[in-house]
């Protein structure tokens, strides 16, 4: 696990630049914390580093999926936030991404009624004592692989905290 201090806004992005390098086509990365603790934020880096602007990736509560094709990999934004505790991806769609090709970042991840697959990247955002922190479990082989290429990116920031 990686434990990340978000304390500026460039904290964040450089999270999610260097997700953006280690991500590949399929990967599932699984959002969850406290509203307004950073979960589209963070996705708006992750897109910017897939060569995305920034400024279209907005959440996607309301539509559920947001798809943005013309990166590097596309990216596939959903939110399960209004579904609730225990929502069915047959409830949304998603399913019809989950065959290789996208990369699907899951907002509210922990409303799930089952896991999407073994191989996942988890993050837990939360906010302690005024200060953002990110929690990264890296689930599944294909992942655990990636770790140490997360780890030196991230010292660029001096915030890894254990």
């Amino acid at each position: 696990m990686i434990r990340l201090e978000l304390n500026t806004l460039d904290d964040t992005k450089t999270l999610g630049l260097c997700l953006s390098e280690i991500v590949s086509p399929g990967d599932i990365i699984l959002l969850s914390g406290d509203l307004g603790a950073g979960k589209t934020t963070l996705t708006r880096f992750l897109a910017q580093g897939l060569g995305i602007d920034e400024r279209e990736v907005t959440s996607p509560t309301f539509n559920i999926i947001h798809e943005y094709l013309h990166g590097e990999i596309p990216l596939i934004h959903t939110d399960l936030y209004r579904l609730g505790e225990k929502a069915d991806i047959l409830d949304t769609g998603m399913e019809e991404y989950l065959d290789g090709d996208y990369l699907l970042v899951v907002e509210w991840a922990d409303f799930l009624s089952e896991p999407l697959s073994d191989d996942y990247l988890e993050i837990h955002l939360t906010i302690e004592d005024s200060m953002r922190i990110a929690k990264m479990d890296f689930k599944g082989q294909s992942w655990i692989k990636r770790v140490k290429g997360m780890e030196n990116c991230l010292e660029k920031t001096g915030r890894v905290i254990g």
